[in-house]
Order: C-alpha cells, then structure tokens, then sequence
C-alpha cells in the first residue's frame, strides 16, 4: 500500500511540474496528499500504472495540443498550446466550430508561429471530419 501511495504522489509531482513550478513543490505535494481525506479514501484504486510522458520537444511550436472549450457565455474556443514553451493561444469563435473555422483559425495562428510538426488532439468529433483530415 505504501509503494501505491508513493507512487500517486509520484504521478502527481509529474503532471503538477508539466504546468507550473513552485519553492517546495514536491514537499506541498506530499503533504497535501497526506493530508486530504478524498486522497486517502481512494489512494489503493487505481492500480498503479506506468506513466508516459511526453518527449520534451527541441524547439518552438514542433509539437501543439489543440482542443476546444465550448460553450461560454454563447463563445465556443479554440484552445491551442505549444510543448516547449506551454504558450498559451485561445481562439475565440462566434458559433459552433465547422471544420472551415477550425482551419482558418489554425492557419492563421501558423502564419504567426510557422508550421508545427505535430498537432496532438484527443481524437474529438471537431477533429476527426474528411475536410479536417484532409485538411
């Protein structure tokens, strides 16, 4: 139980430092798991898993994460985030993304940033369109 515990405060120390960075991480970690009664109740499900991280990309926009935020307050978004820098660009859309909006958003942001060489979704139905693929 206790190498179950080690390592999903592991897992945890790994995606926080994917986002953000901060004095004593580590340690505010453990002692948040430790501490929390959600944490504890739950801490032998689920099995431990190996994880996988993603390769650290060499160099500016050669590896995206793209995904859509919608609905807000009538908006739909175009979220998009560059691997190396965790730079942050949010398109923002006036109705429901058609496969169209979706390409001329990302082409624009490529006429800013170039072209990436890898774009990463989570497969979702605005990404999976024939115009889309083709595109």
């Amino acid at each position: 139980m206790l190498d179950e515990l080690h390592c999903g405060i592991t897992k945890m120390k790994v995606l926080a430092r994917g986002y953000c960075a901060w004095k004593n991480i580590d340690q505010d970690i453990e002692n948040k798991v430790r501490s929390c009664k959600s944490c504890c109740d739950t801490r032998d499900n689920p099995p431990c898993t190996v994880l996988h991280p993603w390769e650290r990309p060499r160099g500016l926009w050669e590896r995206i994460h793209v995904d859509f935020a919608d609905p807000f307050l009538g908006k739909h978004f175009l979220i998009v985030v560059d691997a190396y820098t965790k730079w942050l660009e949010i398109v923002v859309l006036n109705s429901a993304p058609i496969s169209k909006m979706k390409i001329t958003a990302l082409e624009e942001l490529f006429s800013c940033f170039g072209l990436c060489q890898l774009m990463v979704s989570d497969n979702g139905s605005q990404f999976r369109s024939g115009e889309f693929r083709e595109w």
